[in-house]
C-alpha cells in the first residue's frame, strides 16, 4: 500500500485469483479521501502491463511511496520488464514501464507483425459515464466504443496515414478487440474519465507511438445493478524500423486522481505533468491535418 496526499494505492502482483484467474498485476486499488470506492474493478487492476500480465512478476517495495513489479526474460516470454509505480502529493501516480526484448516479439498469437505492441489495461469500476474524454479536431470529444471489439482503437491526429500502422488480423480472420480503429483521432497525448465527482486523467510521454483503445464492457459486469465496468486502455506501438533486440525502451505516464473541477483544470494538469516530467509535448491549438 502506497499513500501520499489525498490518495492511497495498492500495487499487487498477479497472485490474486481474479475474475479471469491469476493475471491481474498492477494497481489493485486506487482510492481518495474524497472517494473510498475503488476506481478499478475489485477483481481486476489498473495500469496492468501486458508484458507482465499472468507472467508471475516479482513485487518489490522500494520505499513508502514506490513499488516495482518486474520479471526477467525466459522461454515463456523473452522480455525483461520493469514497471514502477510512485505516488506523489497531492494526487499523482507517476508510472514507468521499461522493456528489453531478448527475442523478436513483433508477433501476436503466432502471427508476425510489422511493429511491437506494448499494451496496458485499466479496468474501471462502474463509472456512470463510461466514456473517454479527449481533444479531437480542436474540441472536446467524448467516446466509448459501441460494443466490445467494435470501434475500439483511436490513433493520434499528429501521425500521418503513411506512418500509421495497419492493425493486423489474426489467422482465421479473428480480429483482436483493440484493432478496429475509428476515423476520429486524438489531438494530444492524454485522456480522462469521470468516476462520480472524481476525474482520472492519464497523461503520456512518447506521443507518436501512443494509441488509445477502449471497451464498454472490458472490465466485466458491475456489482451495481444495470452498470458495467469499461476498459480505458492504451498502448505504445514500436515501429519495426525502430525496434531492436536487447535495447531498452521506457514509456512513462502520469495518472491524476482528484476531484473534478472543469475541462480547463484537466488541461492545466496536462501542462503541469509535461513540465514536471519532461514529457514530449504536442502543440495545442494546431489544426490537425488528419481526422
Amino acid at each position: 500500500m502506497l499513500q501520499a496526499g489525498e490518495i492511497q494505492a495498492i500495487v499487487g502482483d498477479d497472485s490474486r485469483d481474479g475474475t479471469g484467474g491469476r493475471q491481474y498485476c498492477g494497481l489493485w486499488s486506487l482510492t481518495s479521501r474524497y472517494r473510498a470506492f475503488n476506481a478499478f474493478g475489485n477483481s481486476y487492476a489498473g495500469l496492468l502491463p501486458g508484458d507482465l500480465r499472468g507472467k508471475s512478476p516479482t513485487l518489490r517495495v522500494m520505499d513508502g511511496r514506490t513499488a516495482e513489479l518486474g520479471r526477467r526474460a525466459d522461454d515463456r516470454h523473452p522480455c525483461d520488464c520493469t514497471a514502477i509505480y510512485r505516488v506523489a502529493e497531492p494526487f499523482y501516480i507517476d508510472h514507468s514501464l521499461t522493456i528489453t526484448d531478448r527475442a523478436d516479439l513483433c508477433v501476436r498469437e503466432g502471427v508476425p507483425l510489422p511493429y511491437r505492441e506494448v499494451s496496458c489495461c485499466c479496468y474501471m469500476n462502474s463509472p456512470q459515464d463510461p466514456r473517454l474524454h479527449f481533444r479531437s479536431r480542436g474540441e472536446w470529444f467524448r467516446y466509448i466504443s459501441a460494443r466490445h471489439g467494435v470501434g475500439s482503437n483511436i490513433a493520434p491526429a499528429y501521425v500521418g496515414d503513411e506512418e500509421l500502422e495497419v492493425m493486423q488480423k489474426q489467422s482465421g480472420e479473428i480480429v483482436p478487440f483493440h484493432v478496429d480503429r475509428i476515423e476520429r483521432r486524438f489531438d494530444e497525448p492524454f485522456y480522462y474519465g469521470r468516476l462520480g465527482a472524481m476525474v482520472l486523467i492519464l497523461i503520456f510521454d512518447t506521443p507518436r507511438w501512443l494509441r488509445f483503445f477502449c471497451s464498454p464492457s472490458g472490465g466485466g459486469p458491475s456489482l451495481l445493478p444495470d452498470q458495467a465496468c469499461p476498459a480505458w486502455d492504451f498502448e505504445w506501438i514500436i515501429p519495426g524500423s525502430e525496434y531492436r533486440l536487447h535495447e531498452p525502451y521506457t514509456f512513462r505516464l502520469r495518472l491524476v486522481y482528484k476531484r473534478f473541477e472543469s475541462d480547463d483544470d484537466v488541461l492545466a494538469e496536462v501542462d503541469k505533468a509535461q513540465r514536471d516530467l519532461g514529457f514530449e509535448r504536442v502543440s495545442r491549438g494546431d489544426h490537425p491535418k488528419f481526422p
